[in-house]
C-alpha cells in the first residue's frame, strides 16, 4: 500500500491519497479543498480507478473538496458514518456556516457504522466508530494502518467544544482505541504521524487509562 499526504487549506487538514498497488485502485481520504494539488497527487498515485472518498468525519475543513472531487471522478463512492451524513448538506453541521463558507450540498454513496468493512482492492477496511469530535467521526484500519481522523492526534486527542462535540464520547473512543490489539501506524487529520505504542505510553489521554489491552 502507498500513502501520500498533502496538507491543504488555512486548517492544514491532512488528505491522503492511498493506492493498493496490487489491484492499482486508489482512495483519496478527507479531500479539504478542491485543488490542483489535489488533482496532481491522485493522477501522480499511479492508480487506476479512484474507488473511494473516505470521509473520517463531516466538518467542512475536511469535506468541502468532495463535491468537486466526485464530479472529477463520479465512480468513486464517498463514504461517511451515518451519523455524519447531515454534515454534505448541513453549513451549520458542518461549521461552514461559522467561518462564511459555502458547501454545495450532496449525499453520500455509502454509510458506515462501528464493525463495518469493505474491500478495498486486495485490502479490507475496517471502520471504528469513535464519535466525540462529532457523533459520526470513525477511524479507518487498513491493515496496521490507522486514519484517526480528529479523533486521535500526536500527544494529544480532538476538541469536543464545537457544535455537536461531547467530551464524554471522546473519552470512550480513545480508551477503545488504546483496547485495541497490536499496534498501528496513525496518520491524523492534522499534525504528525504517531502509532498506537507511542500514545499509549505518552499520550496524557490515554495514560489516565490502567490499560486491558483485549
Amino acid at each position: 500500500m502507498k500513502i501520500n499526504k498533502i496538507v491543504l487549506g488555512s486548517l492544514q487538514t491532512n488528505c491522503y491519497i492511498v493506492v493498493d498497488e496490487l489491484s492499482g485502485l486508489g482512495a483519496v481520504i478527507d479531500p479539504a479543498l478542491y485543488t490542483t494539488e489535489l488533482i496532481e497527487a491522485v493522477k501522480a498515485s499511479g492508480m487506476t480507478k479512484l474507488q473511494y472518498i473516505l470521509l473520517t468525519h463531516g466538518h467542512s475543513d475536511h469535506i468541502l473538496g468532495v463535491y468537486d472531487l466526485k464530479k472529477a471522478y463520479p465512480e468513486a463512492m464517498v463514504v461517511i458514518a451515518d451519523e455524519d451524513e447531515i454534515c454534505l448538506s448541513s453549513t451549520q453541521c458542518s461549521l461552514a456556516a461559522d467561518i462564511g463558507l459555502e458547501q454545495t450540498p450532496m449525499h453520500a454513496d455509502k454509510l458506515v457504522g462501528d464493525g463495518d468493512s469493505f474491500n478495498f482492492g486486495t485490502i479490507t477496511v475496517k471502520v471504528i466508530l469513535t464519535p466525540g469530535h462529532t457523533p459520526g467521526s470513525v477511524c479507518y484500519l487498513f491493515d496496521n494502518t490507522m486514519f484517526s481522523g480528529d479523533t486521535l492526534f500526536c500527544r494529544t486527542c480532538g476538541r469536543t467544544d464545537l457544535f455537536r462535540g461531547n467530551l464524554t464520547d471522546m473519552q470512550s473512543s480513545i480508551v477503545k482505541l488504546g483496547k485495541l490489539q497490536g499496534d498501528y501506524i496513525v496518520y491524523p487529520g492534522h499534525g504528525i504521524s504517531t502509532t498506537l505504542d507511542a500514545e499509549r505510553k505518552t499520550n496524557r489521554f490515554m495514560r489516565k487509562i490502567e490499560w486491558s489491552l483485549l
